[in-house]
């Protein structure tokens, strides 16, 4: 399966399994637990990362054991490598063993970015195309406390479909907060149906449309800045209590928790937005101008939004 191909036509398939969940499993709403959906089924996972995050690439032209060259190049010709070695191992998406190789990801400029893959001996094995993935910037750290984090001069990394990336370090966020955040220089608009939050192992958690319309809310765009985008998390003191405390939940490998069932990442988010600007059009695909982002946190057990 082509992940960037109808990438939004993916989403929103995969939204009405998240609705479904979220019916069947209170607590999987949002990125709250480890009762997801799986990730879908892809050549590369997940379909974006920014400079050292790992990734995984699947294909069974790779040979377990054997030793890769990963070779990722933007669309301005930049190019760097990364060396990883083939594994058989079980895919979240469905359980099955695949052959799969995890590398971490080059400094390179911003934007869509193709793969290559070559053996020991320097032969292509094969290639994916660069709109299959896409290098963004390092996450903003947010914190359960009242803040404001002012990032000027920012930029993030647009796929080939137009698609703008943000990603998060949530991992210390303990309490129940509310986030706020709105660009000022790059007047992006968008609604709910437009914003979906993945985690770095591909899993989508939600996509802010009616089934989750209690956790966000959506200011309109303005001259010279983007809509606004306020959404409450809640506590996850709870989720850390279990995974430390109770034998099931261990977890040696990040993907699968001794029980065998899915551990999701709660922690490292990327926030998809699929939007357009003042002219109607979507993002180019690349770097995004440099703009003001803005996020301010506030403590707030009880959901403010309902």
């Amino acid at each position: 399966m082509r992940m960037r191909r109808g990438f939004w036509e993916v989403v929103g398939a995969t939204a009405i399994v998240v609705a479904g969940a979220l019916a069947a499993a209170p607590d999987a709403r949002a990125f709250c637990g480890c009762d997801k959906p799986p990730p879908a089924l892809a050549m590369v996972r997940p379909a974006f990362g920014h400079a050292e995050q790992s990734v995984t690439l699947f294909d069974e032209r790779l040979a377990p054991g054997e030793r890769y060259k990963v070779v990722f190049t933007s669309r301005g010709g930049d190019g760097d490598w990364s060396l990883g070695r083939a594994t058989r191992r079980r895919d979240m998406a469905d359980g099955r063993l695949r052959t799969q190789v995890r590398v971490a990801v080059p400094e390179l400029p911003m934007g869509p970015a193709a793969i290559a893959v070559h053996d020991a001996a320097g032969t292509l094995v094969y290639e994916i195309p660069d709109d299959e993935f896409t290098i963004i910037a390092p996450p903003l750290v947010l914190h359960d406390v009242g803040e404001t984090i002012t990032e000027d001069g920012y930029q993030t990394g647009v796929a080939a479909d137009g698609t703008v990336y943000v990603a998060l370090d949530m991992s210390r966020m303990n309490d129940a907060t509310t986030y706020a955040a709105v660009a000022e220089g790059f007047d992006l608009r968008f609604d709910g149906a437009g914003v979906a939050v993945f985690n770095t192992q591909g899993v989508i958690g939600e996509v802010l449309d009616r089934d989750s319309a209690g956790l966000f809310r959506i200011t309109p765009a303005a001259t010279g800045r983007s809509a606004g985008l306020t959404y409450w998390r809640h506590e996850f003191t709870t989720y850390r209590e279990q995974h430390r405390k109770r034998d099931e939940r261990m977890t040696a490998d990040g993907e699968w928790h001794v029980d065998g069932t899915r551990h999701i990442d709660n922690d490292h988010l990327v926030v998809a937005i699929a939007g357009t600007l003042a002219d109607g059009r979507p993002p180019r695909p690349g770097a995004t101008p440099p703009f003001r982002l803005t996020v301010t946190s506030t403590p707030a057990p009880a959901n403010p939004l309902e």
